[in-house]
């Protein structure tokens, strides 16, 4: 049997001699395969146009040999004839939560697909209370006013017993709303099963109650999964349903929001503010009007943190090919009908 490890690039020795250790008849073969970042978000949102305009990779004879004969691959990247190219592949761990821009290549494919859900939870969740901190404390104000000298108390807003509502209660979620809790925020939470309980959230209820959620909400945070169902679910009737000057914050991915909607909404003031961390295309064209939009707060996808990322990618590889190895069952077997 192979595994290939196809990220990260140059993967730790260390980390590499844990996996020999699980599987020491394996053959571990770590050969990297990466797409550019503009590929891969028009992968997941299937535009051809910029499919064309990103190419992908013409594949190396390394890369052509360590396929060839892998059973399992660890990727953040796929080649789309990946069947082909890989005849004998079972087994898929991706690196990452979001899988959007693997679904289409492995539909229909007797290959099992487990994602990274919960590797980034921690420091995704220690962004989104730092960016609302930031937001209702006026930090950015409270720093151009030292820039210029100006002695004029911008004074913020308490956290405590406002209410914070999730769109999406999973890893990424639940580690929002215990922080959010902490700070003495009241959490309200929309997910599909909303039967599951959650000590991160005061109230679960169902995606037919998104309206009546956000409308209670002083701040909004979107990280459900990007699916055909999910896509613009964020567009001008769910902004006008917020409640007026609430925060919207989106971790989840920039397909699951109409931003013509919510520049719109920005600039009317309907919205206080918008976190956004991921956008419709990536890299964000120096054109788009995201980057000037009044009261919005920009980041490149760099919610997460690479500090401990590896680690904890290969901690739940490590635990999977065990279970792999063992007929066991795998962590976070993603439903490709459903896309999550």
């Amino acid at each position: 049997m192979r595994v290939v490890v196809a990220y990260p690039p140059s993967p730790p020795a260390d980390l590499l001699d844990r996996l020999r250790a699980v599987a020491p008849d394996v053959d571990l073969v770590a050969c990297e395969y990466l797409e550019d970042h503009g590929r891969r978000t028009a992968r997941g949102t299937a535009d051809g146009a910029a499919l064309v305009a990103h190419p992908p990779p013409e594949l190396t004879a390394e890369q052509m040999d360590a396929f060839a004969q892998a059973d399992v691959i660890m990727a953040l990247d796929l080649p789309v004839d990946v069947r082909k190219v890989a005849p004998n592949l079972q087994w898929v761990q991706a690196i990452g939560a979001g899988v959007d821009h693997l679904r289409d290549t492995l539909r229909g494919e007797p290959i099992v697909l487990t994602n990274g859900a919960g590797i980034a939870a921690v420091p995704i969740a220690e962004f989104v209370i730092g960016r609302l901190l930031g937001v209702w404390k006026r930090f950015a104000e409270l720093d151009e006013q030292q820039r210029t000298r100006a002695w004029a108390p911008a004074y913020g807003r308490e956290l405590d017993g406002c209410t914070i509502g999730l769109v999406g209660l999973g890893a990424i979620g639940e580690a929002v709303g215990v922080r959010a809790r902490a700070l003495g925020m009241r959490v309200l939470a929309v997910r599909r099963n909303a039967g599951t309980p959650s000590d991160a959230a005061d109230e679960v209820v169902g995606t037919d109650r998104l309206h009546d959620v956000i409308a209670r909400s002083d701040a909004v945070v979107l990280s459900a999964p990007s699916t055909p169902e999910t896509r613009d679910l964020f567009d001008r009737a769910t902004f006008a349903a917020m409640k007026p000057g609430a925060v919207f914050c989106n971790v989840a991915r920039g397909a699951l929001v109409d931003e013509d909607a919510l520049v719109d909404a920005l600039q009317s003031g309907r919205l206080g503010a918008a976190i956004i961390d991921v956008t419709k295309q990536e890299p964000l064209p120096a054109d788009s009007p995201l980057w000037d939009a009044p009261n919005l707060y920009l980041s490149p996808h760099s919610a997460a943190s690479p500090e401990k990322y590896v680690e904890r990618l290969f901690a739940l590889f490590e635990d999977n090919l065990g279970r792999f190895l063992r007929g066991e069952a795998l962590r976070n077997v993603v439903d490709l009908a459903a896309g999550f």
